[in-house]
Order: structure tokens, then C-alpha cells, then sequence
């Protein structure tokens, strides 16, 4: 599992950051799953994916269908597992 923390708000310019890291660190395509999220089908990250076609290919999730996302299992496990004081 890769990740990226932010400290500023989730933006188009964030989300090309992200891909940017991840494809210095693979020798071949990397298939990322998104949400729905308006960045993930910002103008700025389609060009950004137009100019590296063989690193990176964006793969959306269905609208409401946080069952099949991997960021909310992630989630569901954390929370479950810190303290209940916590």
C-alpha cells in the first residue's frame, strides 16, 4: 500500500504529486483506483496523466460504492482497532 500525507487541502495540484511519486518508484505501469472525488478528474490531473500514459492509469470506483473502497477498509480497520478512549 502506498499513501501520501498532506498537510494542505486535497487539490488537483495534491493529487499530481501523488501519481508523480509513485511512478518514480515502479518500472512499469502503475493502475491506481480512485473515488469520485472532483480532483481525480481535475483538467490539471488528465493532463498530467495525457503526459505519462506508460506510468500511471486511473481506474474510478462506481459512485457510492464505499464498499469497494480500499481507503474506507483502511479506515473501518483503524478505527476498530484504537482504543475506545483514544
Amino acid at each position: 500500500m502506498h499513501f501520501m500525507v498532506f498537510a494542505e487541502s486535497f487539490t488537483a495540484e495534491v493529487m499530481c504529486r501523488f501519481p508523480d511519486r509513485l511512478a518514480g518508484h515502479f518500472d512499469r505501469k502503475v493502475h491506481l483506483v480512485v473515488d469520485g472525488h472532483c480532483a481525480h478528474g481535475s483538467r490539471k490531473v488528465c493532463d498530467w496523466l495525457a503526459a505519462h500514459p506508460d506510468d500511471i492509469e486511473l481506474h474510478f470506483l462506481p459512485p457510492c460504492s464505499p464498499e469497494l473502497n480500499p481507503d474506507e477498509l483502511v479506515n473501518a480497520d483503524l478505527k476498530h482497532s484504537l482504543p475506545k478512549q483514544h
